[in-house]
């Protein structure tokens, strides 16, 4: 049973649903990035629950796909497609959040074409009083925010201060398309030399650049770095010697036409990851990693395996890492690593609407196996959508609830326990990891 029907599960929710909340991951950029939709099809797919929809759709041409996120495509356009799309995947996790945003935000409780007609009169009022009323009412004190390598004006805005964020905000360095993109250009190092004014001729250069623009970074209010080359590459970091990388960078550097693919690029992206995990312990900057299932279809999970990482975890002791989405499918392999390493925390950004089952799973298993303060029990992984992410907060509400009531109907926990569990999960665990500041609950 997912969700038990016991009264036990019903008082540890009601507790649950109660807590401040610290938000692990976001990829939000503010209220006036957020799409302005007034089409209902388009408002409802935002962000996972379109993957579902794709997967479903092997008899549907391409074209009919795309066409249901466009905004001058009308519903009654779209509807015929969508709703037999929709029969096909209403019972994932990624459509259980559109489920919810559709009864909390528009008070609708069936997809229907008369409710998405009704859900279009009330889209106009999505506005930025509202996208911030609905973090508030999550009971969310913080949102740690993959922003600075997304900016529309790029990084150099924010370090210039030209850009600045919500107080809830905690500004992580996303380091893979700007400072070690898989398939690098000489243009990808000049890019970070203009930061810092500077013409970068040498890879030394190239990292003390690197160094300076992190320091900016802190000194403007980032308070980590995150990396999600996992998309794009194997997480096997070898410790590749100078020379080697520094050869590959030349070659880059001699002639601004040239680029390096992948997997022809490895020493040189191998070489600056380490050298970055060297500035973050020097920085004292915690490290967020992509591990397991990714985003959109056709990706190869096998190369994602958060196991890769172990020779990195083991030579970089003094950096702590942060490992997201619970390691999908590979459950054992996540569980081994925060176990045997001090400096890993597990976290659980995204995971509980991958597989709310698999999520339930791991927080019983990471109780009996590993301290429970290396777990970060929730992070919404979403853009600038809130309705979205409170609607995944209220599903980890939840996969937290079964989970603890799962341990203390089977004897391993006394409530009490349970509801502290709980509390370090969604604010004392990250609140402490990431140096937030924040009085302990």
């Amino acid at each position: 049973m997912l969700y038990p029907k016991s009264a036990l599960y019903r008082r540890i929710l009601d507790q649950v649903r109660a807590l401040p909340v610290i938000d692990c991951h976001e990829h939000l950029t503010g209220p006036e990035a957020r799409p302005k939709y007034k089409e209902p099809i388009a408002a409802l797919t935002l962000g996972y629950v379109q993957n579902d929809l794709e997967s479903a759709a092997f008899d549907i041409p391409r074209r009919e796909i795309e066409r249901l996120m466009e905004e001058e495509t009308s519903t009654a356009e779209k509807w015929p497609v969508f709703e037999k799309l929709w029969k096909r995947i209403e019972h994932t996790a990624y459509a259980r959040v559109t489920k919810l945003v559709l009864q909390n935000t528009y008070g609708e409780r069936e997809m229907t074409l008369a409710a998405l007609n009704r859900v279009a009169e009330k889209l106009a009022q999505m506005d930025e009083t509202a996208y911030f009323r609905t973090i508030d009412e999550a009971n969310i004190q913080a949102m740690l925010v993959d922003v600075l390598g997304w900016l529309p004006q790029g990084l150099g805005s924010f370090l210039e201060g030209k850009k600045t964020f919500p107080a809830k905000w905690r500004l992580m360095i996303s380091l893979p398309y700007s400072f070690h993109p898989v398939k690098p250009s000489s243009e990808t190092f000049q890019a970070i030399g203009r930061l810092v004014d500077r013409q970068i001729t040498s890879l030394d250069e190239y990292l003390e650049a690197v160094y300076l623009v992190f320091q900016r970074c802190i000194e403007r209010g980032a308070i980590g770095i995150k990396d999600q080359s996992a998309y794009e590459r194997i997480l096997d970091y070898e410790l590749v010697p100078k020379a080697e990388a520094e050869k590959q960078f030349n070659f880059l550097l001699a002639d601004p036409r040239r680029g390096l693919g992948w997997p022809e690029s490895k020493p040189l992206n191998d070489y600056l990851f380490h050298q970055f995990m060297r500035f973050a312990r020097e920085l004292k900057l915690p490290v967020q990693l992509h591990t397991g299932h990714m985003a959109g279809n056709y990706n190869r999970v096998d190369k994602t395996n958060a196991a890769y990482l172990a020779s990195v975890l083991e030579l970089h002791r003094e950096v702590r890492f942060d490992l997201f989405h619970g390691n999908w499918p590979y459950l054992g392999d996540l569980l081994y690593l925060g176990k045997n390493y001090p400096n890993v925390a597990l976290d659980l950004c995204w995971l509980h609407i991958i597989d709310p089952a698999y999520a339930i799973e791991l927080m019983k298993r990471a109780v009996l196996t590993m301290p429970h303060s290396k777990l970060h029990g929730f992070g919404g992984d979403f853009g600038d959508a809130p309705e979205f992410i409170a609607a995944h907060l209220q599903m980890a509400q939840q996969n937290i609830a079964a989970a603890l009531a799962g341990l203390v109907e089977g004897g391993w926990l006394e409530e009490e326990n349970a509801f502290q569990l709980a509390k370090d999960w969604l604010f004392n665990n990250p609140n402490h990891f990431f140096n937030l500041g924040f009085e302990e609950i």
